[in-house]
């Protein structure tokens, strides 16, 4: 009887056993598998730069992709160019005979199919800390940038406006009692007229000696200006 009695329990011990429930799932955001990574942004080219530069007579923007490559826009053209061998400074072409070659940090030349090669100067170079040096006056001015250099020599007054987008020479302007006067070769009228008070660079905050206004055709541009050696 025992062991009757012993198989009995066990059996009933494993009916028992089978009419349990199974184990329930763990609790949410106990075990949950972990979710997937959020999508990384693209990555930018941080090493992208700018520099206007006035070419002889066109006016060139080239913004530079690191060492490998380089954009150069002329006024309604674009050359997309890739780094060159060189022996010195920085070559860029298209492989259709244009090419754009960087000398230092300010000089340049500009090669074009079938037409000869222009020297550079970055604007940057020329506008340098805003003051007037060895010309009679010089004014610059922002949104959009500009620069006008009266020197005294031929030509007597220079204009970039627009980001150096456009560039006029004037060889010997008219002197009135507060600015300079005169046509440049295209017939467009240039005016750069100056009043003696203090003015402040509404970017720079560097203080200048002169409230400046310069006239292109029907256009006004609005900025400051400083008085050099040659002092009028």
């Amino acid at each position: 009887m025992r062991v009757v009695s012993s198989l009995s329990t066990a059996s009933l011990a494993l009916v028992l056993a089978a009419c349990q429930p199974s184990t329930p799932p763990a609790a949410a955001g106990g075990t949950a598998d972990p979710a997937p990574p959020e999508p990384q942004p693209l990555s930018t080219n941080s090493t992208a730069s700018q520099t206007a530069y006035q070419c002889g007579d066109l006016a060139v923007r080239a913004t530079f992709n690191g060492e490998d490559a380089a954009t150069v826009v002329i006024g309604d053209r674009t050359f997309a160019m890739t780094s060159e061998r060189a022996a010195s400074g920085a070559k860029y072409g298209d492989g259709q005979g244009n090419s754009f070659w960087t000398k230092g940090h300010d000089d340049g030349l500009l090669s074009l199919k079938g037409e000869a090669d222009r020297e550079c100067r970055a604007m940057e170079a020329t506008e340098g800390d805003g003051r007037a040096g060895a010309a009679a006056f010089r004014a610059t001015g922002n949104e959009p940038g500009w620069l006008a250099v009266v020197d005294g020599d031929t030509p007597g007054l220079q204009v970039q406006v627009d980001y150096g987008q456009r560039h006029f020479d004037v060889g010997a302007p008219n002197r009135g009692a507060d600015g300079w006067s005169g046509k440049a070769a295209d017939g467009t009228d240039i005016k750069l007229t100056f009043q003696r008070t203090t003015c402040t660079d509404d970017m720079s905050g560097e203080p200048f000696e002169a409230k400046a206004m310069l006239t292109v055709g029907t256009r006004q541009y609005h900025g400051c200006g400083n008085f050099g050696a040659r002092q009028p």
